[in-house]
């Protein structure tokens, strides 16, 4: 996972304490508050999950169905530092996805479709039927990265078109999200930032120096 504090990918170990009502039964909502501190910046991050009781373990711990994840703390991502080569009008839309992520992945996950489908048609020029044709055309192109391809095959993977096409066809419509799927899209869109915006630009630079140190043009 990444840290919200400081940013940084970790592996987060947490400590675990339950709260539900003493006379709980099956079915009675329980609470677990999950907290830990990143490895990194040694800051806390505290997770609240809740849900139905399905019977305790053996040192008295609930066990839990769980039906919704929040964390309390910090309550917002630190936002992604994006390069400058990124236009505003795209830079803007991640960041406005990055910050309602805690609070409604489902509305993350739309805002983020929304700047993919963006990106496809106004960058890079693939207009088809629906988003998962225009993905499809993507990764035919010889010249896109393994690293992108990757990301795009994870994502389509989790987002699960066939399971819930309207991701596909109306991708303004927020709909339900797979576990994970609005992380994995803000991913995406870092790895498509970096083909479209950055790594042309540094390529351009390279040959530049080039060509002022040897006289070598391309």
């Amino acid at each position: 996972m990444k840290c919200p504090n400081c940013g940084t990918g970790i592996h987060l170990e947490t400590d675990t304490y339950d709260f539900f009502d003493q006379e709980s039964t099956y079915g009675s909502p329980g609470v677990t508050i999950e907290v830990g501190f990143c490895p990194e910046c040694k800051k806390p991050i505290v997770v609240m999950k809740s849900g139905k009781v399905l019977g305790f373990g053996p040192q008295g711990d609930v066990i839990l169905s769980i039906e919704t994840e929040q964390r309390l703390y910090p309550p917002q991502e630190k936002p992604t530092i994006l390069d400058p080569l990124i236009p505003p009008k795209y830079a803007s839309l991640f960041h406005e996805s990055e910050l309602v992520n805690n609070i409604s992945p489902r509305s993350s996950a739309t805002l983020s479709r929304y700047l993919l489908q963006m990106l496809l048609h106004e960058e890079l020029h693939i207009e088809k039927r629906n988003l998962e044709q225009e993905l499809d055309e993507l990764e035919k192109r010889s010249e896109v990265p393994s690293n992108l391809i990757t990301m795009l095959q994870i994502m389509r993977r989790v987002a699960n078109f066939g399971a819930h096409p309207k991701k596909s066809t109306n991708t303004g419509e927020v709909v339900e999200v797979e576990k994970g799927e609005s992380d994995i899209m803000l991913e995406l869109i870092l790895e498509l930032f970096d083909y479209l915006f950055i790594k042309p630009k540094q390529q351009e630079q390279f040959l530049k120096k080039i060509e002022e140190k040897y006289g070598i043009k391309p």
